[in-house]
Formats: C-alpha cells, structure tokens, sequence
C-alpha cells in the first residue's frame, strides 16, 4: 500500500500541460481576434482621409502593444489557476486577501480622484470585509465560504463588464483591471472545488 501511494503519478505535470495549452490557445485566438479587430479599424481610419497619429506603423505598434499585455494578463491569471489546481484552499482564500489589499488602494485612490462615492465605498468595504471571511472560511466556516464566493463571483463580473469605467475613475490602466476578474474568477473556482469540505463538515456535525 506504501509502496503505491509513494509511485502514484503526481498530477502537476499534467495540470501544467493543461495550463499552457490553453494559455497558448487563448492568446493565438486573442492574436487572430485583435488583427481582424485593427485591419478593420485601420480601413474605416484610411477611407476617412490621412489623419495625424493614424499610420501603419503606429497601428502596428499599438497592436503590438495590445497583445503583449494581453499575453502579460493572462499569464498572470495562468499561474493563480495553475497554483489553484495544486493547493486550492490556500490559493483560493490568498487571492481574496490580495485583491482586498487592491481595493482598499484603490478606494483610497478614487476618493482622491472624485471618482463616485458609491464606487470608493464599495472598495472600502469590500478590502475590509474579504480578509474577514477568507481568515473564516479557511477555518471551515461554511457562511463565511458562501458570502466570499458569491462576493467574488459579483465582483468578478462587475470588473470585467465595468473595466472602462473603472479605468476612468480610478486612473488606472486597462490591463491592470482586467487581471482583477480574471483573479476572482480563479478564486471562485478553486472555492467551489472546496465545497464537498463544507457539506462533509455539516454533516458531521448534524
């Protein structure tokens, strides 16, 4: 019995594998999407007439520009999922707790843009409120999992639908916000994957 569990094949080889094909295969349809995206915009550019700031060189710089950050974006999102698939509750309760280390920046940055109020409140509350539940959930509080999933799950397509206008408020970059749904929807995932802990824990004290 020993002698099996000490030869079984460990799953982060494969589980690396899975993560840069598809690392791969977003960025090579992102690649095809964005060229479609800025030969079509670069024609409507060339029958309006020669305008400043609109040459070929430039347009190719700035897709260039595009699709490297989209490449740094994702890869970052890869290495939480990866490291998520390998030590779930850690990496799941880790990412709440760094993006409320995020948000309370970036509350203090909006209230120091006159960005809405609703917005610099709502950063403010949620950078105080997910290190709570993460710090509960890890110890098996099944209350406070649920309220971090489903604040994670909100914000998370909150940011990804909202990240223009977040951009605008907060001064910040475009590709900066849009790590922020990518990291939640990791954090969402590796959570769910806990749940059976929950359930079993429940039950046991039923």
């Amino acid at each position: 019995m020993l002698w099996a569990m000490s030869t079984a094949p460990s799953p982060i080889p494969r589980i690396a594998i899975l993560t840069v094909i598809a690392y791969v295969a977003l960025n090579i349809a992102f690649y095809l999407m964005s060229g479609s995206y800025f030969e079509s915009h670069h024609e409507v550019v060339a029958g309006v007439g020669s305008m400043p700031g609109h040459s070929a060189a430039q347009a190719a710089d700035q897709a260039t520009h595009v699709r490297a950050m989209f490449a740094v974006f994702s890869a970052v999102v890869a290495v939480f999922a990866f490291a998520a698939a390998i030590r779930p509750r850690v990496v799941g309760h880790l990412i709440p707790v760094v993006l409320a280390a995020g948000y309370l920046v970036a509350a203090v940055a909006g209230f120091t843009h006159n960005a809405p109020g609703v917005v610099g409140m709502t950063l403010l509350v949620a950078g105080v409120l997910m290190p709570v539940l993460a710090w509960h959930s890890f110890h098996r509080s099944r209350p406070a999992w649920a309220f971090l999933v489903a604040i994670c799950g909100v914000f998370a397509i909150v940011e990804l639908f909202g990240a223009p206008k977040v951009r605008g408020a907060l001064d910040l970059s475009l590709w900066l916000t849009m790590i922020l749904p990518g990291l939640n929807v990791v954090a969402v995932a590796a959570l769910v994957s806990l749940r059976a802990d929950y359930l079993e824990r429940d039950t046991a004290t039923a």
